[in-house]
């Protein structure tokens, strides 16, 4: 079987499952909208925030949705005791890696099919850009999420509290992500005078994913003898 064959089997399997079960879609989902609805109680319900402002609080509902689904990345595996099976099979570690990383990629676009029509419901008065405007810049985020967190979940897994380990680990390396993110999301909410800004944060942006991306496809092997 070749590899690409052996990563759309993974993936498929993995995507099933949640399909079925909806655990951890479901409760991303719902904790993201949590999220969002509380800082506009906090923000004054209805009342208009700063687009730099509007783009922090959309990444922090992300970013925190985003970790539920992290949690289980190798839980089923596990659970079920097949984490050995999985390592010992013909399928390479980094290709266990790259499909864990397509199934958190298609978790974290599918919660926020959700979370950025909410955003925009709540806090999109006097917000010139539209949802297209910050979907550019939350697919690297998603990108560079789903690299890191694939594998430091491996990292975290290894150990009794992972979910605890896994935010603590993660949120830190995100953070130039994030700062990158939040200033092209800004600019992109301000209209198209601020679209300069944005192509400016946006290429410092891809290179981070870049090598997120290849740092993970080169150290997972190592993090995955952890598990």
């Amino acid at each position: 079987m070749s590899t690409l064959r052996q990563i759309g089997f993974l993936v498929r399997k993995d995507l099933r499952i949640e399909l079925r079960k909806k655990e951890s879609l479901v409760s991303m989902a719902f904790f993201g909208v949590l999220v969002l609805v509380t800082l506009s109680i906090a923000v004054g319900g209805g009342r208009r925030v700063p687009p730099e402002t509007g783009a922090g609080i959309l990444w922090v509902a992300v970013l925190f949705s985003g970790v539920l689904g992290l949690g289980r990345v190798f839980a089923r595996e596990r659970e079920n005791g097949c984490v050995a099976a999985l390592l010992v099979s013909p399928v390479s570690p980094s290709s266990v890696f790259v499909a864990k990383g397509l199934v958190n990629l298609t978790l974290m676009i599918l919660s926020q099919v959700v979370l950025v029509p909410v955003f925009f419901a709540l806090f999109g008065q006097g917000l010139t850009g539209g949802i297209t405007a910050v979907a550019l810049p939350l697919v690297f985020l998603d990108v560079a999420f789903s690299s890191a967190g694939t594998l430091l979940s491996a990292v975290a897994a290894g150990t009794r509290r992972n979910e605890v380990l896994l935010p603590i680990l993660l949120f830190p390396l995100l953070l130039p992500v994030v700062v990158l993110g939040v200033k092209a999301s800004g600019a992109a909410l301000a209209g198209a005078g601020a679209a300069a800004q944005g192509s400016v944060t946006l290429e410092p942006l891809v290179a981070f994913c870049a090598i997120y991306t290849v740092a993970g496809y080169l150290l997972f092997p190592f993090a995955a003898r952890e598990v």
